[in-house]
């Protein structure tokens, strides 16, 4: 896979086994310099496991490098996994709206930054959630508006266009009071089509191949759509060979199950 780093959410089924560290043991907070801090919390945050402790991590280091961009999005981000790790529903809510308090100040301070436009619009979505449908579509139309930014800023990082391709899905299957509604807001109808969200996620396997099995299911409901049936299964098949890690891969993996059985009809 190259330089590229599958994709990987939050969902777990299993909750990790880890022994709590008595607080009287932990007391002091071992205080490490930025580089280090950053090289630490990218490498945990590659496994399910490690992201609560990511969190930890930057948490204690706030004080020290609130003002650092580097460190702002990282802890964005970071509010971000734990809105996917929480099943809480206040406590999502409280994640996603600090998360995006924090994203929308590190834009400010680096507005040439896609990371910080990344996390922006991925923080948009999730305070989304919980939104009366006119806030529904402010907040989209704010995700959609930073992930283009973002696109021009990091042009190589497959997650993207995963996002984009989501993104282009989900208005190409609006009803049309949601279109309406959108119109009423901006001045006009949000418009995208299949093809257009089967091109991101063909990109994101192009950076990436194998990139998640998320995209194998995305890519199959594309081609299932625009009945080429032949490719929607060699994406089913393709995402057979993925390990399946977490929650959402395993739910992609059900999804194209009952692709494979339809179009086997």
């Amino acid at each position: 896979m190259g330089k590229c780093l599958r994709y990987i959410t939050a969902n777990t089924d299993t909750e990790e086994q880890s022994v709590p560290v008595p607080k009287a043991f932990n007391t002091h907070v071992e205080e490490l310099n930025l580089d280090v801090l950053l090289q630490k919390v990218d490498h945990l945050r590659m496994s399910e496991s490690g992201k609560s402790e990511s969190f930890e991590l930057l948490r204690d280091h706030k004080e020290k490098f609130r003002d650092e961009i580097e460190f702002m999005w990282r802890f964005a981000r970071a509010y971000g996994d734990m809105y996917e790790l929480s099943t809480n529903t206040q406590e999502k809510k409280h994640y996603a709206n600090i998360g995006k308090t924090l994203s929308e100040r590190a834009i400010n301070r680096a507005p040439m930054n896609g990371h910080c436009h990344l996390w922006y619009a991925v923080l948009c979505g999730y305070v989304s959630e919980f939104e009366g449908l006119q806030n529904k579509i402010n907040y989209g139309h704010l995700f959609k508006e930073h992930l283009d930014i973002a696109i021009k800023l990091l042009p190589e990082e497959p997650f993207l266009y995963y996002l984009k391709g989501r993104y282009c899905y989900t208005v190409s299957k609006l009803s049309w009071i949601e279109k309406k509604m959108a119109a009423t807001l901006f001045g006009k109808i949000p418009s995208s089509t299949v093809q257009e969200a089967l091109h991101n996620f063909l990109k994101a396997e192009e950076l990436c191949p194998g990139y998640s099995n998320p995209n194998y299911m995305y890519l199959a409901k594309c081609y299932t759509d625009l009945e080429e049936n032949q490719n929607a299964l060699k994406f089913c098949n393709l995402a057979l060979l993925l390990p399946t890690v977490t929650k959402e891969d395993k739910e992609a993996q059900k999804e194209m199950q009952k692709i494979m059985t339809s179009l086997k009809r």
